[in-house]
């Protein structure tokens, strides 16, 4: 089956949505499918080993001409997935699969937008799942965004929770160790947001002065703002390492000691972010050190991952102290693995098939 996947993505972006995007269509490429991604237009030579999915066809549009960008390019994207043959539409976008239901082609929309998110065109997909036949489903990430968008006007059965992936075989595969510097190693990898719990790491790291702390990933802007805190902080033991291709990331987690995914209770999304990094972490059977919000503790237990309070740097200290004392042995380590081949992007292609009504089609291999 040729496979459209529209992303209003710059191949390249190391942002969670456009690698969730992009790794979802290499799982859909992984069941057997014929896959094109319809994005923005790239500079790189070859934008599928950025995200080491090479069996990928990329279709780039036009810079946008008027005033509204957004529209210009789902236009552009329905016309050409249209004109292309495609059988079957994935998008992280709203005008190309409105358009594409439209003609009858069968379409699904992913959606993470937060609870209370005002968007017209957020509320014309949900109701779209009423009218259109073709709309078969709107894909989200945890079940309050779910309850949310069925208030909102969606049709109950047409919205479907499918938790972010992991490419399963990249991050279990033997890797290169990138540290120069011994351990013991806590390791952090995804954009530097204060909401991320970026200074709660670096509260641990005041703590722990024998434990080395990287950091991978981070915009210029908040790398600039970690530096200032690590400096105004005096830390020596803290590594800013800035934005990797996400082919190499797994070298940076699977040769650490302890994982930190440390997001704030203080943010919204505590209660329904699906981060990208927990398969990775996951995939990797290293101990993980978790802040115990809401949408961690309703899928995860321990001692899958160790829990602390979030937004306590010492918390998170003492957290990470007893993941270093897990044993290599510890059979933690065996289910963390296990619990990611759930995760696979395989599987959640496959699950979006299902959630289409194409079933048939998780077997095309």
């Amino acid at each position: 089956m040729r496979i459209a996947v529209v992303g209003q993505i710059r191949p390249g972006s190391s942002r969670a949505h456009a690698i969730n995007t992009i790794k979802t269509a290499g799982g859909f490429a992984r069941l057997g499918h014929e896959v094109a991604c319809y994005t923005m237009a790239c500079e790189l030579p070859d934008p599928g080993a950025i995200y080491h999915e090479p069996s990928l066809t990329w279709v780039e549009a036009p810079e946008p001409e008027g005033d509204n960008p957004d529209e210009c390019f789902g236009r552009w994207a329905a016309n050409r997935i249209l004109s292309d043959g495609c059988e079957f539409v994935y998008a992280r976008n709203f005008w190309a699969p409105l358009l594409t239901a439209e003609a009858g082609l069968p379409t699904v929309v992913e959606t993470h937008a937060y609870i209370g998110s005002v968007n017209p065109l957020l509320d014309r997909t949900l109701c779209a799942t009423r009218t259109l036949d073709a709309l078969r489903a709107v894909i989200t990430i945890a079940p309050p965004l779910r309850d949310h968008f069925i208030e909102r006007g969606a049709r109950a059965d047409r919205v479907r929770v499918v938790p972010d992936g992991v490419d399963f075989d990249l991050f279990t595969s033997p890797c290169a160790n990138p540290y120069e510097t011994p351990g013991p190693r806590a390791v952090y990898a995804g954009h530097l947001y204060a909401y991320k719990g970026i200074f709660t790491i670096l509260d641990a790291a005041a703590t722990l002065p024998h434990v080395r702390f990287e950091l991978v990933g981070g915009l210029p802007e908040d790398l600039r703002r970690t530096q200032r805190a690590v400096m105004e902080r005096r830390l020596s033991n803290v590594v800013l390492h800035g934005l990797v291709p996400h082919a190499l990331v797994p070298g940076y987690v699977c040769h650490a000691d302890a994982l930190l995914l440390p997001p704030s209770a203080a943010e919204p999304s505590k209660d329904w972010t699906s981060p990208v990094k927990l398969g990775e972490y996951l995939a990797t059977g290293v101990p993980i050190a978790a802040s115990s919000i809401p949408a961690l503790t309703r899928v995860l237990n321990e001692p899958l991952v160790r829990f602390f309070k979030p937004d306590d740097g010492v918390a998170l200290a003492r957290t990470i102290e007893a993941c270093l004392c897990e044993s290599p042995e510890d059979p933690a380590r065996e289910r963390r693995i296990e619990q990611a081949r759930t995760l696979s992007y395989s599987a959640r292609a496959a699950t979006i098939l299902d959630a289409a009504g194409l079933a048939e089609a998780r077997t095309a291999a």
